[in-house]
């Protein structure tokens, strides 16, 4: 019968292990790498992983020179390459804020899926003050998910811009076009302008008479109608109605 030595010991060795995949991943990507994409992809693997099954490793903490090692991707001319990276620092969360005005420079990218890449960071991680003139460029951007992000990581770091104008103007249209995430990317938003989306309860009124008018069987328009109806409810809390 094969012995499989002590739980705890296999699982202390499988750790370790872990822990110098991802060592030599930040070493690979802090030099001249020719393919860097899977050395990122295991970054954003270890960051992002979950924790609440016991039986997976625990997530990795990012280390600022783990977060600067994936940040060095983004000047890369592959747009692959600067996706990768991005989600990478997406999953770093706020640890990505040394590397945050990197980000920030990859908002006026021609590439409309890295310039939501690095909203969706900058979202993520609370920005500094220093970020905000980017971000607020980023407010007219011709994509309305990247608005909707940049709102979401002005509204987190505090900055006093007006935003509920932007997300009145870029509401999402309910059609047959419209995929659930793109109502659940408003809805974020929405919901991280606190109070200050009480002036957006004409178009979450709209939207929620006109969402009980679908016959979406798909559970994650579903999970959205009930976000749709928290939101609307706890802002009619604040101004006292029923």
């Amino acid at each position: 019968m094969p012995h499989h030595g002590d739980p705890e010991d296999v699982f202390k060795t499988a750790l370790a292990q872990d822990r110098a995949r991802i060592d030599a991943a930040i070493e690979r990507l802090s030099g001249e790498e020719p393919k860097p994409e899977r050395f990122l992809l295991a970054l954003a693997g270890a960051w992002g992983r979950p924790v609440s099954c016991l039986k997976w490793l625990p997530p990795v903490a990012p280390t600022e020179r783990g977060v600067k090692s994936a940040a060095r991707w983004i000047h890369a001319s592959n747009p692959n390459v600067q996706r990768t990276a991005l989600a990478a620092l997406a999953r770093a969360g706020v640890a990505a804020r040394p590397v945050l005005s990197t980000v920030a420079d990859a908002l006026t990218s021609k590439e409309p899926t890295v310039r939501i890449a690095a909203a969706r960071v900058l979202a993520r991680a609370a920005p500094c003050p220093e970020q905000a003139p980017a971000l607020r460029r980023a407010l007219s951007d011709e994509l309305f998910t990247v608005r909707w992000l940049a709102v979401e990581a002005l509204a987190r770091s505090g900055d006093d811009h007006p935003l509920a104008p932007v997300l009145a103007a870029s509401r999402p249209r309910l059609d047959a076009r419209l995929a659930p995430y793109q109502l659940e990317g408003w809805l974020r938003a929405v919901a991280a302008l606190g109070r200050d989306a009480s002036a957006l309860l004409p178009e979450m009124n709209e939207l929620l008479d006109r969402t009980s008018r679908l016959s979406q069987s798909d559970t994650w328009w579903n999970e959205s109608r009930f976000t749709l109806e928290r939101l609307v409810r706890e802002l009619r809390a604040t101004q006292g109605e029923p």
